[in-house]
């Protein structure tokens, strides 16, 4: 009996955990075809790899030309995955004016952007190395990477030479008017010499015991300098793993360039990343940027997509326009309620709600929802979801308002 137990332990182990049998064996054609990169099986792994080396461009380091063999090629490397079809990581070599743009199609196409550095010194012109990463179908992720090597193509198409600025130059007198960002960032900050800079702490605990917050460099923060309408903005974002990508794709969306993600502590919890970014623009514009890639961190728990949120309407949850009652005259969601969260009153409007029921919340862009989703929560509201694209996105996938 005992044996006869074990055996059937056994079978059903084998039969739910996934094998490389002919159903579920990856089609390497079509991940040629989808790249348009030829690739090569590791049996032993399970895996299949393309690779594309750059050598469009020369590049020295330490004053020597290196070969796209040593390291200067771009890979994405296919498996057969546990919960989706299959999974890709992959790491694509890019020149300085290529990331941001490459970024932008890989978030785009279903990829996750995981790391952004440089593996050289004293290389010309400078190199940098995007990790990615994904789970979805062959189909969803090939086609991810082939539009993050178009991307860089593209580029290339304009200029055979990597680019060494972005173009037009900053004031070397600082004039920053700081009493608009105070307001966006909610924070005094410092001002010194016409720059103007906030920073924003949270805390992560070390091995030791130790929290480290705010001092100890666990912060985002936004430095502003150059003039109102000639600003840059430099800063960095301190992010826990599951806030990165939504950060990623707000910050690109709003036209703020990555220039880098990676950690800056061992072994702390929560794991914190940091992404590192560089802006151009009216010093106000950049401010309302970095204030929305701060909402959508906060309430990032609660992004859903137009097709999810219409899924989890029909199950009978409160629907809430957050607009203003103008905006919400004009055209809203069938069967939701107008609590405008600009009100003084929205937070006590609002506590009036079932909490025991699912809550939809949606804007016009998806930025005021946000922030409505992360008061919601703050009053107990456990299973909140806010409209990613606001009401704009929820009509581009082809559902009418009503009015």
């Amino acid at each position: 009996m005992k044996m006869l137990k074990f055996l059937s332990v056994v079978f059903l182990f084998l039969t739910a955990a996934p094998a490389w049998s002919q159903e579920n064996k990856l089609d390497t054609n079509q991940i040629q075809r989808l790249t348009g990169l030829t690739g090569k099986m590791n049996t032993e792994e399970g895996v299949f790899k393309v690779t594309s080396p750059r050598a469009d461009i020369k590049v020295s380091v330490d004053r020597w030309t290196m070969p796209p063999f040593m390291g200067l090629t771009s890979w994405a490397a296919f498996k057969t995955g546990m919960k989706e079809q299959a999974m890709v990581m992959g790491d694509l070599v890019l020149f300085q004016d290529e990331v941001n743009s490459v970024m932008t199609a890989a978030l785009e196409n279903g990829l996750n952007v995981t790391a952004l550095h440089n593996h050289f010194f004293y290389d010309e012109p400078k190199v940098y190395f995007m990790h990615i990463g994904g789970e979805g179908t062959v189909q969803t992720l090939a086609s991810g990477v082939k539009a993050a090597l178009d991307a860089a193509k593209r580029v290339r198409a304009k200029s055979s030479k990597a680019a060494s600025s972005f173009g037009e130059e900053i004031s070397a007198r600082s004039s920053i008017t700081p009493e608009p960002l105070q307001k966006l960032l909610a924070s005094k900050g410092e001002t010194k010499d016409g720059m103007f800079k906030a920073v924003i702490g949270r805390t992560a605990k070390m091995p030791c015991g130790c929290e480290a917050g705010k001092e100890m460099g666990v912060n985002t923060w936004a430095a502003f300098a150059g003039s109102d309408d000639n600003a840059v903005v430099a800063g960095d974002f301190a992010v826990l793993e599951n806030e990165l990508q939504p950060v990623l794709k707000v910050l690109r969306r709003e036209g703020i360039n990555i220039v880098a993600i990676h950690h800056h502590m061992i072994n702390e919890t929560p794991r914190t990343l940091f992404l590192h970014y560089w802006g151009r623009g009216p010093a106000k514009k950049l401010a309302e940027s970095v204030q929305r890639a701060l909402l959508v961190q906060k309430g990032v728990a609660f992004n859903i997509s137009p097709a999810d949120y219409e899924q989890v309407r029909g199950s009978g949850a409160i629907v809430i326009d957050v607009c203003t009652p103008e905006e919400f005259a004009g055209g809203h969601v069938p069967g939701a309620i107008n609590l405008d969260v600009n009100a003084p009153d929205f937070a006590e409007r609002a506590a009036k709600l079932d909490k025991g029921k699912p809550v939809l919340v949606n804007c016009h862009a998806g930025i005021r929802g946000a922030r409505a989703a992360a008061v919601l929560n703050d009053l107990g509201f456990s299973n909140v979801k806010n409209l990613e694209g606001g009401l704009a996105a929820w009509e581009a996938t082809g559902n009418k308002p009503v009015k």
